[in-house]
């Protein structure tokens, strides 16, 4: 009997259904078992085991969507910048800019200090038109001479890499 035939899974077998790991299946089975409590022949438990009936799969799915992120952006400076001013930039310029124009835009970034000393910033965005993304960094004080701002953008291409970068080097702050 393949996976389509069946009528009622484990955990163990509808943990890659629904692409959970079978402890996230736990918690869920717990707080969906008190919806189905009178439905029994929907779910419901067999000594150590819960049996979930292929119509109410659609509840056990994961429920928020990852974010796809399409640039990564770095912005340094050979000048000296606080901290202070690189949260400035992400929160008060970037992310006000980006979501006037698209309120479903994400920023991810980490703030980090080069060995030199000088703090420099790293932002993932799901931001979509490049063009756009391109005439924001370009406004005035990110691009002002007197700050001698180099602005990188490139394609994101392995976002879980990037992921692991910014837990590595900093706890990386997600704008929603």
């Amino acid at each position: 009997m393949t996976n389509l035939e069946k009528k009622y899974y484990n955990l163990k077998e509808l943990s890659p259904i629904v692409n959970l790991q079978y402890r996230a299946l736990k918690e869920r089975v717990k707080k969906i078992s008190t919806k189905y409590e009178n439905k029994k022949d929907l779910l419901y438990k067999k000594g150590n085991k819960w049996y979930i009936h292929c119509s109410i799969v659609k509840d056990f799915k994961r429920q928020r969507q990852p974010i796809n992120y399409k640039w990564f952006v770095t912005i340094a400076s050979r000048n000296q910048f606080d901290i202070e001013y690189w949260k400035y930039i992400i929160n008060h310029h970037l992310n006000k800019s980006l979501k006037k124009i698209d309120a479903t835009t994400r920023i991810k970034y980490v703030i980090e200090k080069h060995i030199s000393g000088k703090h420099h910033l790293h932002y993932m965005t799901n931001f979509r038109n490049i063009k756009t993304l391109r005439t924001i960094m370009r406004q005035d004080y990110l691009t002002d001479t007197t700050n001698n701002m180099n602005i990188v953008i490139e394609n994101v291409y392995y976002v879980k890499g990037l992921h692991e970068y910014f837990r590595k080097k900093n706890r990386p702050v997600l704008l929603k």
